[in-house]
């Protein structure tokens, strides 16, 4: 069966003569017992091909640059950073004046082995860059971590400050297909943003990630941000040449990667305790919150310590403990939604989301719950009416055309965020970039 994905750059307002390539790249667990995980790759046919160590064919430090575009000093600051191991070149060129079609329909069990449903699906990202240096993703070789076996890994590209890759200009589409075709896939600013995706799929889908400025004023807003908490967040270009005329940004990474990094780039001064006065003052406060999994749980904060009894409810089977303890909550806690909210049962981390997505949306109360009956939507200005809370992802929820957004790993808490699954059988994907300038 055919499955185009069509990647449309027409809309976007790029400068004549702008370089774009487009990344199709992922893996799945292939057995039931997840221990063994593959790695594929498309390429512009859309034929799937296994990732082999003999596919790094670019020497470190060096990138392709055929008709001269970057001039000596930019290729210099790319070089010393941005390729600092032999890579493969994944690129599939892309035309920016007329819309991409990629066949997806190869992603089927006859090309990869032990696609299935659920763990087994085929878990990938479309990638987009522009501009001429391409993204670098070196194959690996085989090895075994924690129970696993990996038989093809690779390195993909990263965006921190001095990653392989975090010089080019780009963004991607996560998602995942399984042996029955069906697509589960979102838009997300939870880690960085790079550059405007708009997606739709069908059977079933709507346009998701659609914003209503350009990249460019969506950058310089948060390069405005309140430079006491969020100083760092947007990244100037170092290496002009290299991407499209008037790009003043590479992207801007969230709070998420400024808190708790070894070389954190500039964060203001309350950064890290931006939230520590809000979760002292729960204190001694008597807090319900019910998960519609798990059940409801009360308890009052003392001590730093977050200790709650289970009342009533969950879903049969769901095992839900007597009790749930949380040991000391810290501002990057909430930033990275990790630390003691984030871990252990089901149970566990079911409650502590809830908490984490509260103090992000500046609405901790008495009361939590993330029963549909009772959730705000998020196109309601029910959430981010004072600070604290986070700025990044309320920007994004409001610059949404429809007021979804996954501002931070735990914007699903209430169904905030653009997630989605296709209805069948995937009949077609759509990537449209954004306006740009």
């Amino acid at each position: 069966m055919k499955v185009p994905l069509t990647i449309d750059l027409t809309q976007a307002n790029l400068p004549a003569g702008t370089a774009a390539y487009a990344y199709i790249i992922g893996g799945l667990y292939t057995n039931s017992s997840l221990t063994n995980f593959a790695c594929y790759r498309l390429d512009a046919s859309g034929a799937v091909h296994a990732i082999a160590t003999s596919d790094n064919t670019i020497p470190k430090q060096s990138f392709p640059d055929p008709n001269g575009v970057v001039n000596a000093t930019d290729t210099a600051t790319i070089n010393a950073t941005n390729y600092p191991t032999d890579w493969a070149d994944y690129g599939i060129p892309l035309s920016p004046t007329a819309p991409n079609y990629i066949e997806l329909g190869n992603i089927n069990p006859a090309n990869i082995q032990g696609l299935g449903t659920g763990n087994n699906a085929f878990s990938m990202r479309v990638y987009i860059s522009l501009g001429v240096p391409k993204l670098p993703f070196t194959a690996q070789a085989a090895y075994s971590a924690g129970g696993v076996s990996y038989a093809n890994p690779y390195a993909g590209p990263g965006f921190d400050t001095g990653a392989p890759g975090s010089l080019c200009l780009f963004d991607w589409f996560e998602c995942s297909i399984d042996s029955a075709g069906v697509l589960n896939g979102n838009s997300t600013y939870v880690d960085q943003f790079g550059m405007p995706l708009i997606v739709n799929a069908q059977p079933g889908g709507s346009p998701q990630g659609e914003l209503t400025i350009t990249r460019a004023q969506a950058l310089a807003n948060i390069a405005a941000f309140d430079r006491t908490v969020y100083a760092g967040l947007a990244q100037p270009v170092t290496a002009p040449s290299a991407y499209p005329a008037n790009t003043a940004y590479l992207r801007a990474i969230s709070p998420d990667h400024l808190s708790g990094l070894p070389n954190t780039p500039g964060a203001g001064a309350s950064f890290n305790s931006y939230f520590d006065a809000a979760i002292a003052s729960w204190n001694g406060q008597l807090i319900s919150i019910t998960d519609t999994a798990s059940g409801t749980y009360t308890g009052t904060p003392s001590g730093g310590v977050w200790t709650f009894t289970y009342q009533s409810g969950g879903a049969p089977g769901a095992g839900s403990p007597s009790s749930l303890s949380y040991g000391a909550i810290t501002t990057a806690n909430i930033w990275q939604c990790s630390g003691t909210l984030a871990t252990g049962s089901a149970a566990q981390q079911n409650i502590g989301k809830q908490i984490l997505a509260a103090f992000n949306r500046g609405v901790m109360s008495h009361a939590l719950s993330d029963d549909p009956g009772t959730c705000p939507s998020p196109t309601n200005n029910a959430y981010y009416q004072a600070p604290p809370s986070n700025l990044w992802s309320q920007s994004f929820h409001a610059w949404s055309a429809n007021g979804q957004a996954y501002g931070f790993a735990y914007d699903d808490v209430c169904g905030a965020n653009p997630s989605f699954n296709t209805t069948g059988a995937l009949t077609s994907l759509s990537i449209t970039l954004g306006i740009m300038m």
